[in-house]
């Protein structure tokens, strides 16, 4: 009394293709837009349409859209369009020898986005990263990691300097700074 393996179903099942409409909620609204919807789609595709096959009941499908809320929107840009103005005030430059700040004057600009450019005969590779205390700080930890052995962990240099004095070539970094930044907040993400 064997019993032989019944055989299974090799067909695939065939996923219907649906075609989402995504109103914006709103609760000043009074409407049943549903069920308007609804209404237009039976009135101009009948049955004996061509497109009633793809435009029907069974595949067009009603959602509401998640969008924020239009009070909330205001609020964050105006937020982040206030911040922006607190930001663009900089102390002037306290370097000893005005001549050679790093940054051409902009060393205690907080919140920015720096750049530092290995210039050598061969390349000139750059490494780019964000400063939230004044870049002056940021820079000189730089230097400080690229200079000595045992501070290579304090930041993440760009690795092209530690290579060149490796080589026995002397790297020249110049530094700018091509943009602000938002510095980090609790609570607000950063996008910029």
């Amino acid at each position: 009394t064997e019993s032989t393996p019944s055989p299974q179903n090799t067909r695939t099942k065939r996923r219907r293709a649906i075609i989402w409409f995504n109103p914006p909620f709103s609760e000043n609204v009074t409407t049943k837009i549903g069920k308007e919807f609804f209404k237009i789609l039976e009135k101009h595709f009948p049955k004996r349409h061509k497109f009633h096959k793809i435009l029907n009941r069974n595949n067009v499908k009603l959602s509401y859209s998640c969008t924020p809320n239009i009070g909330s929107m205001i609020k964050s840009h105006n937020r982040k369009t206030l911040d922006r103005t607190e930001e663009t005030q900089t102390l002037p430059c306290n370097c000893r020898n005005k001549e050679q700040c790093p940054l051409d004057g902009q060393c205690r600009a907080k919140a920015v986005v720096y750049q530092a450019t290995i210039s050598d005969t061969t390349d000139s590779p750059s490494h780019t990263g964000t400063s939230e205390p004044e870049a002056k700080k940021r820079v000189s930890k730089h230097k400080n990691s690229t200079k000595y052995r045992e501070h290579e962990q304090d930041t993440e240099p760009p690795k092209k300097p530690r290579e060149m004095k490796d080589q026995g070539r002397i790297p020249v970094l110049k530094w700018k700074i091509p943009q602000p930044a938002r510095p980090h907040q609790n609570g607000r993400p950063n996008r910029d």
